[in-house]
């Protein structure tokens, strides 16, 4: 295995994990800001961190998550095309990781411009999260059935 196509699954996993961090701040935001609108305040509420600080934490995981899921796909195309010669392939692998990628940077280019703060951008690391989930899982699936022809 090359050291390119290392340094792009290293990328793509770190990426997954940064999506999961801001996975976990944005539904303890949605958890903390629930108690406080209910003014139930559970066990978990004094434990929590703030909300700026749990919003910061999301902002900077989707960022960190984009940067290496953009260098992990760059990265990945060079490794395709060293080895096909080809820049463009029709893989379920590309097209989801392209479609996860649109997801973060609309995400991101919202939440840097100020645009959307606090519950929208939690409830949407959450989202992006699952979609994450449904493109890895549904993408190892359908390559266990076969091939993609189109």
């Amino acid at each position: 295995m090359s050291l390119w196509l290392v340094l792009h699954i290293t990328c793509v996993l770190l990426s997954y994990a940064a999506f999961l961090v801001a996975f976990g701040s944005g539904a303890l935001f949605l958890l903390q800001e629930r108690q406080l609108k209910h003014k139930q305040m559970g066990l978990l509420f004094h434990r929590l961190p703030a909300l700026g600080t749990l919003d910061r934490i999301n902002v900077l995981a989707i960022g960190w998550g984009f940067a290496l899921l953009s260098l992990g796909i760059a990265v990945g195309a060079a490794v395709g095309h060293a080895v096909t010669g080809r820049w463009w392939n029709v893989d379920l692998k590309i097209y989801g990781a392209l479609l996860l990628w649109a997801v973060y940077l609309a995400l991101w280019l919202l939440r840097v411009r100020a645009t959307l703060r606090g519950r929208t951008v939690a409830v949407l690391s959450v989202l992006g999260f699952g979609l994450a989930l449904i493109i890895w899982l549904g993408v190892n699936h359908a390559l266990l059935l076969g091939p993609l022809t189109l």
